[in-house]
């Protein structure tokens, strides 16, 4: 007998693809043939994951400032195409924007669920709605809430991400290498495409002095964070910035003992990868929503902030002009926070 169809629209970036996995895998193993629709951010750790039964792709980059192109439309559709020939028992929209919504309505299902308080009118695409208060509620708990909708039973947060090719593997095995064994490794990601999300470099600087000895430290980020990983200071040890795709980067983190970074993105890695300890460090972002958790070892992800009467503002410029936040937590809120486990 054929397996149930379940479609999960998850179109965002890594983050909120990444906090969509604990669902799936449940799924998954409840028996239902578990389908994505992504773009090009959450391709890497949907694609050959092993809960992961089928996958499209629906470019967003070709949506940046050509959505009136009739190629991008012609692009588009012949996904949806492909998605409406799959007639699913379930499709979920995650995503909550204009642009998922057009698949969740276009998409053939039989229950089509969101939340009640979707962006992007979600709600016109479905034929059931989860009623939902709680607006700060983690993100990762918010996917689990449907399977709890669905009278789905589960045991904790699991993750799966796909296998890392063994040719970075080896590659990561030399890199590596040059490290000292005796000291742990601390893989600190900085950077980050929103200014706001930065903890000062100030901070950065003294924080480094401090842990330097006593820690292998480990660089990463895109090239667009070259010039601020330099300015802390980051090129002075064992910097992979620029050199760090998706792929590479999760088997980078599973040598990682602690991972400190005020990106969302990487800490949501760090904790699909479940090994490091995981220290976010939140300035404008919301750590209710997105900071890792576990329900059995409450001190293996720590997340800092400031808990100023402007957080969490959410938002890519400071409406004060000063952010506040980018100086907090302090350095010896961190150095605490890396000291007090296990």
């Amino acid at each position: 007998m054929e397996r149930k169809k379940i479609l999960i629209i998850a179109l965002d970036n890594i983050a909120n693809t990444v906090y969509t996995i604990p669902m799936a895998n449940v799924l998954k193993d409840y028996g239902f043939s578990v389908e994505y629709v992504v773009s090009e951010k959450g391709f890497s750790v949907i694609n050959k994951n092993p809960k992961v039964n089928k996958v499209f792709l629906l470019s967003m980059e070709q949506w940046s400032g050509k959505w009136l192109s009739p190629d991008t439309w012609e692009a588009f559709f012949k996904v949806i195409s492909r998605i409406k020939q799959r007639e699913y028992d379930i499709v979920i929209d995650c995503q909550q924007n204009i642009r998922s919504l057009l698949i969740f309505a276009l998409c053939v299902g039989r229950r089509k669920i969101t939340y009640s308080d979707a962006k992007g009118f979600s709600s016109v695409g479905s034929n059931e709605v989860i009623r939902c208060g709680n607006h700060t509620e983690n993100m990762v708990e918010r996917n689990l809430n449907i399977l709890r909708y669905l009278k789905i039973d589960y045991n904790g947060i699991t993750f799966s991400l796909p296998e890392t090719n063994y040719s970075f593997v080896l590659k990561n095995d030399r890199t590596f290498a040059t490290l000292d064994k005796s000291k742990p490794v601390v893989v600190i990601s900085a950077g980050a495409r929103n200014e706001n999300k930065r903890w000062s470099p100030l901070n950065w600087k003294t924080l480094i002095d401090r842990i330097k000895d006593k820690y292998n430290l480990v660089f990463t980020g895109s090239i667009m964070d070259e010039p601020f990983i330099k300015e802390i200071g980051g090129d002075g040890f064992l910097n992979l910035c620029g050199e760090t795709r998706v792929e590479t980067f999760i088997d980078i983190l599973k040598r990682a003992d602690i991972v400190i970074t005020g990106e969302t993105e990487t800490a949501a890695l760090a904790w699909a990868v479940q090994k490091p300890r995981v220290i976010t460090l939140f300035t404008c972002s919301s750590p209710e929503k997105y900071s890792p958790i576990d329900y059995e070892d409450e001190k293996k992800y720590i997340s800092l902030y400031g808990n100023l009467d402007c957080q969490p503002c959410e938002s890519q410029v400071c409406i004060d002009n000063v952010a506040k936040c980018r100086k907090f937590p302090t350095v010896d809120d961190v150095i605490r926070a890396i000291h007090n486990y296990p």
